[in-house]
């Protein structure tokens, strides 16, 4: 079967205007990815992970593929906001498509392992807690013994990783094959373009962009501190309510009058944030009893934090690089990059609260990835 060019013409008349993002190739590819990936990641936790992360599989490789979904999404956006940048919107070469899934796939690929290392991170962490914990109860393990299984666990967990890399990478080539197959050949770059209206499209500015990225971040941070209030102790959560709060009241008058006041309040509620982050965690919160001394760092923690510097630098550049914001605005796919990877730190955020639904890392034992209560 001859391959078909992906990409529309935009010689067409009857359309205008800039590069639009492919979300009808985008999103499928990034579902697609997503629950293959994590069925493998899924597989090999269950083969030499940690067991009490190997309860009810199904149900893992649910949640944590949608939990996982944003990640997936910004890796093929990516991929071919590239392919666009190298071939231009209308190459008509099949190679250059065959190109163009060959870098779908190994994005997502990196999405994949980066997913895998992470997931076998924390599982050696667990299995070594078990260990010196069996070692302590029965004495017969101490010392250059419990070091040994210690390693031995590390490059059980290595070896995963690696041989995990291998069949990501053979599976999203034959996934992204595939998917290129059912639709005729074709691997769009671009969305449609706007029809022809008689008065000329209305670009988003570099500032404008920006800004969204910013309120965005702000409501993600707000509602990884809300799932942290949910599902913490009555002193930390009114401490994340509080946050919670002051990102909402920054966040929705950024997206309806955006102004320097407000640009400046957002500056100030990320610096703050920070600064409570970093004292909880050394000091912990004086009003509440047994929560002295520094807390672990958690998945919540470390996206919140992650959210927190994103939103800190947009305003900032908002605030001051008035002569960059001058430049000819981004594209959409390069603000919806943004976007995505502002809603993917959230949504990974969310999924380390512990809350029930989002608690893909198990409720069992003290997660070092999950949020410390």
């Amino acid at each position: 079967m001859t391959m078909a060019a992906g990409w529309r013409h935009a010689a067409a008349p009857a359309t205008t205007g800039r590069a639009a993002v492919p979300w009808l190739t985008v999103l499928p590819l990034a579902v697609v990815l997503a629950f293959a990936d994590e069925f493998w990641t899924v597989s090999l936790r269950t083969a030499v992970g940690d067991i009490t992360r190997a309860q009810a599989p199904f149900s893992s490789w649910l949640r944590e593929s949608i939990a996982v979904l944003p990640v997936f999404v910004f890796a093929v956006l990516g991929a071919l906001t590239l392919a666009l940048s190298w071939f231009g919107q209308h190459p008509h070469r099949s190679r250059v498509v065959i190109a163009t899934a060959l870098l779908v796939a190994a994005a997502g690929t990196v999405a994949g392992v980066g997913v895998l290392t992470a997931s076998s991170i924390y599982d050696y962490h667990l299995q070594v807690q078990q260990l010196q914990m069996m070692g302590s109860m029965g004495g017969r393990c101490t010392g250059g013994c419990l070091a040994r299984q210690e390693h031995a666990s590390l490059l059980l967990q290595a070896e995963s990783v690696a041989f995990g890399s291998g069949i990501l990478l053979v599976t999203n080539v034959a996934v992204v094959g595939w998917m290129v197959a059912i639709r005729g050949g074709r691997l769009d770059v671009t969305g449609p373009r706007r029809r022809e209206t008689g008065a000329p499209p209305r670009r988003v500015t570099r500032a404008e962009g920006l800004r969204l990225v910013l309120a965005v971040g702000l409501l993600g941070s707000g509602a990884v501190q809300a799932g942290t209030a949910l599902a913490g102790r009555p002193g930390t959560g009114a401490v994340s309510i509080a946050l919670t709060a002051a990102h909402l009241a920054v966040a929705i008058p950024l997206l309806t009058r955006p102004g320097r006041q407000g640009l400046r309040a957002a500056a100030v509620v990320s610096l703050a944030s920070l600064a409570v982050w970093t004292y909880t965690h050394s000091l912990g919160l004086p009003v509440v009893p047994d929560s002295t001394g520094a807390r672990a760092v958690g998945l919540a923690d470390a996206m919140a934090v992650a959210l927190e510097v994103v939103t800190l630098a947009a305003a900032v550049v908002l605030l001051r690089a008035r002569r960059w914001l001058g430049r000819p605005p981004a594209s959409a796919h390069q603000l919806s990059l943004g976007l995505v990877a502002v809603i993917a730190l959230a949504v990974l955020g969310l999924a380390g609260t512990g809350l029930p639904w989002f608690d893909v890392l198990g409720t069992t034992g003290d997660h070092a990835l999950a949020p410390s209560h």
